[in-house]
């Protein structure tokens, strides 16, 4: 007589939960443009997220506001944007309306740099979703969104520890 109970998750024909083929998703698209892009320009994952949010919204950012929006850790925020200023490609600077706030400003290499990264991160999106219909784009980026919307309304789970590994991930 076949069991009824579901499979143990260490079963390898146990089907993957949701939130573990988003994970796996963004790693095998992710890690691929990181390592070449680490290795090319010695520009980590996080450091790239940072520097695209400020080259794309010109303005007064600061690092708690763009690593809030990019769902970053504060820490990994925190040192994406030190390696960034070290490496000359954004300056920190009061805020001239608030000088208690620090802003966050691309320098001209860093905007050169995101000038010659940024189509190659296009690419790695179209090559994807080249399987997906319009209509099924369209569908996914609302779904998308919503998730996004979702999660940042989910507390955060009891006893989650901060990022003290420096795996700054996606």
């Amino acid at each position: 007589m076949p069991s009824s109970s579901p499979p143990r998750a260490e079963d390898p024909a146990a089907p993957a939960s949701t939130f573990l083929k988003l994970v796996l998703l963004a790693n095998l698209v992710a890690r691929p443009f990181a390592r070449l892009h680490e290795r090319a320009h010695g520009l980590r994952l996080s450091e790239w997220r940072i520097l695209r949010a400020l080259c794309l919204r010109p303005g007064h950012a600061t690092a708690g506001v763009v690593g809030e929006e990019l769902g970053m850790d504060k820490m990994a925020a925190s040192r994406a944007v030190r390696a960034l200023e070290s490496r000359g490609r954004l300056t920190r600077s009061p805020d001239p309306r608030d000088g208690r706030r620090i802003v966050l400003e691309p320098t001209e290499a860093g905007r050169a740099l995101f000038a010659l990264i940024e189509p190659t991160s296009r690419d790695r999106e179209d090559a994807l979703l080249e399987t997906l219909s319009a209509q099924e784009r369209a569908v996914l980026d609302d779904l998308l969104d919503r998730l996004v919307d979702r999660a940042r309304a989910l507390p955060e789970p009891q006893g989650a520890a901060p990022d003290l590994n420096g795996d700054d991930g996606l």
